[in-house]
């Protein structure tokens, strides 16, 4: 093995020694997925607001449908999250302890107030799949990756942005096949998404906006990134949204705000594909890794592969930051096609495993 990839590989195994999960949640609070009017009403005394009494459209496409059960999919994630957060911090688990000079009250009070906005969110989508005689998605268990509140508020600042640009998506393809009558209700939700996401970043001593136009995404990128903390065999119905989901992507180590070659790894189903792949390693250039970052064409930068162990590939890859001012969150896939790629949708097409998410501020 090269001298580079086993430091990487002893980087990863440490890693994965060191990351246990927060917690796997079930089942949800608040009668969640089906709160009684009873729960319903203390739901939205806590999200300073109600679930909407305006009727959905009587007619949603099969696209539509789809939109709904992914936003469904994710905000359960996020309810699921965010209970487990709140249960942590007030049975002081180790990691998530506050104290009075960390204003304890404020932060326990925004946190409850997500929770509920974000069971609204859950409620509205599936809410609008009954409408049109549609299975409502029902919650997953999930696995977290953090070990306090600061890495927890990471990844839920993490996770709105994957989630704002897979908004965007959904606003277009709703758009695109008549449901404009979605196109406001999904805007509410990215509004109040990015006024939770300004919170987090001020939490981690950042600006509260991020960047003049937000990353966009694909749906399968949202739905494949959510995917990588669902306990494998634990949704009910989950896998009648179609989406693709892809084989995760791994960032080893994340770049800061400069230009630099980053370390990426991912599984290989098999040992015959694994077996492959290690006699073209030479082939440099059979893979690329493509950069999606606010609302500009997608990046392409050569992989270079650099270790093999079993089915496990590192490779690496320009970062170009200086570039291409690679601010907030960047999006990368390792795809199969050099492109050019027009959007993130077109990466998406030729996506084999992703997305690996980078943040730099």
């Amino acid at each position: 093995m090269h001298l580079t990839a086993f430091f990487v590989f002893a980087f990863l195994f440490i890693q994965d020694c060191l990351a246990k999960p927060l917690a796997r949640v079930v089942p949800l609070q608040d009668g969640m997925p089906d709160p009684s009017p009873s729960q319903l009403l203390e739901i939205e005394q806590r999200a300073h607001g109600t679930l909407s009494n305006m009727l959905p459209p009587a007619n949603i496409s099969k696209a539509g449908i789809t939109n709904l059960q992914l936003i469904a999919f994710n905000e359960l994630f996020e309810v699921a999250f965010f209970k487990q957060l709140l249960a942590n911090i007030t049975n002081e688990v180790e990691g998530f302890f506050l104290s009075e000079d960390d204003d304890r009250d404020f932060i326990v009070d925004s946190l409850s107030t997500i929770l509920a906005q974000e069971e609204i969110h859950a409620l509205t989508a599936n809410n609008a799949l009954k409408h049109v005689m549609t299975a409502q998605v029902l919650p997953c268990n999930y696995s977290f990756p953090v070990t306090s509140i600061t890495n927890a508020i990471d990844f839920a600042s993490t996770f709105t942005s994957v989630m704002l640009g897979t908004l965007q998506d959904i606003t277009e393809i709703s758009a695109r096949n008549g449901d404009s009558a979605l196109t406001r209700v999904v805007a509410a939700i990215i509004g109040n998404q990015g006024e939770q996401q300004g919170w987090y970043r001020v939490f981690m001593g950042k600006v509260p906006s991020e960047t003049p136009m937000l990353t966009t995404s694909a749906r399968e990128f949202g739905f494949s990134y959510v995917e990588q903390f669902v306990l494998p065999g634990s949704c009910p119905n989950a896998s009648s949204i179609p989406l693709r989901a892809f084989l995760p992507l791994t960032i080893v180590e994340f770049p800061g705000p400069m230009t630099q070659d980053i370390v990426v790894t991912w599984e290989l189903p098999d040992m015959d594909t694994a077996r492959k792949l290690r006699y073209a390693k030479g082939k440099d250039g059979q893979f690329w890794l493509v950069y999606i970052n606010q609302l500009n064409l997608p990046i392409v930068e050569r992989l270079r592969f650099i270790g093999f162990d079993g089915t496990t590939v590192l490779a690496k890859a320009r970062f170009p930051y200086e570039e291409h001012l690679l601010n907030g969150l960047t999006i990368a896939a390792v795809t199969n096609s050099s492109g050019p790629f027009a959007n993130a949708n077109a990466v998406a097409a030729s996506t084999l495993y992703g997305p690996g998410v980078i943040i730099v501020n």
